[in-house]
């Protein structure tokens, strides 16, 4: 599944897509320009994978307005994609190459292969589909969400999925678990995890 949620996600990370700082959850904390920069270039190094097999993926901007009445124009017309996908994407860390880089996972990817942690650690999970309960921990502490990029895999300007930003400044690494849980019908619950050195 994960390997199957990878293929996915480095297609859809291919398309041109227009990140978006914020969702209806949470705004992304950017505390300098060059924090800003080096999500920016995340986001176009995310953008470049999943193009690969969703050539026509897109980031679109979405305000938690226009993302509510797009919702609700799914379950007027058809209902919103399950959640079916779910992965522990990347890490970037200030112990990682200065922050500057993120060190991305494959499929079945058990623990990362770099030691992460300091000032600047964040966690990028990917998923698809719909889901409404999401939450990260490391070593069992609740992570706040920094950001999300809603990602358009086929250019109708409806979400498909997200990327979404963890915060673990201060942290030196450990088990890292996320959790979503479908908004819709099967309600299925879907969890990943990684070791982080």
């Amino acid at each position: 599944m994960k390997k199957l949620f990878t293929m996915v996600m480095l297609g859809v990370l291919s398309v041109s897509m227009l990140f978006t700082g914020a969702e209806t959850k949470a705004a992304p904390v950017l505390e300098s320009s060059s924090e800003k920069v080096d999500i920016d270039l995340m986001k176009e190094q995310f953008l470049e994978k999943i193009r690969v097999e969703h050539p026509n993926a897109q980031y679109i901007d979405l305000t938690a307005e226009e993302l509510q009445k797009q919702e609700e124009g799914l379950t007027t017309y058809a209902s919103a994609p399950p959640l079916n996908s779910l992965e522990v994407y990347a890490t970037r860390s200030t112990q990682y190459l200065s922050g500057t880089d993120f060190e991305y996972y494959s499929a079945n990817q058990l623990s990362s292969v770099y030691d992460h942690g300091g000032a600047i650690f964040q966690i990028v999970t990917a998923e698809l589909g719909y889901g409404h309960i999401r939450f990260a921990k490391l070593n069992g502490v609740n992570l706040p969400q920094l950001a999300t990029q809603h990602i358009d895999l086929n250019r109708d300007f409806v979400v498909d999925g997200w990327y979404v930003w963890w915060d673990a400044s201060g942290h030196t690494g450990g088990t890292f678990t996320y959790q979503n849980t479908s908004t819709n019908f099967p309600s299925n619950t879907m969890t990943d995890s990684i070791f982080i050195k």
